[in-house]
């Protein structure tokens, strides 16, 4: 079983690719939010399972262009995780229903390093309390 990290976060791309840590990362610059979960969604299918909540955090998806999902994958396809294909599912129907009844934000390129460095923060939160 590995972990991996799905994202389009730069921050979360840079702090990982250059640690000796060893989680993969999965890195989708050009995705959107709903891109990331549905790329996590494909491989809970396949047996993956979530490690930590993707909706975290509190932070609205048209709060935020950056998403980061923490899963553990299985080496061969195995048993669906449901808990996980539930929560993904979720996930990706409140990220649509925000982003697409709520009005679209352009950010200013001055608050993106913000916005990872929160997404990254999160996403570390979450990885401790996963190694305890």
């Amino acid at each position: 079983m590995k972990t991996l990290i799905i994202t389009n976060n730069p921050k979360v791309n840079i702090e990982f690719s250059n640690n000796s840590i060893k989680e993969e990362i999965d890195f989708r610059p050009d995705a959107g939010q709903e891109d990331i979960l549905k790329a996590s969604r494909d491989l809970i299918h396949l047996g993956a399972r979530l490690v930590m909540h993707p909706m975290m955090g509190r932070i609205k998806p048209h709060e935020t262009p950056y998403k980061s999902v923490f899963l553990e994958v299985p080496d061969e396809p195995c048993e669906l995780d449901t808990e996980s294909l539930i929560i993904i599912e979720d996930s990706i129907s409140e990220t649509e229903k925000y982003l697409n009844n709520t009005f679209m934000k352009k950010y200013d390129d001055s608050l993106l390093p913000d916005l990872q460095y929160i997404d990254l923060l999160l996403l570390k939160t979450g990885m401790e309390e996963y190694r305890r």
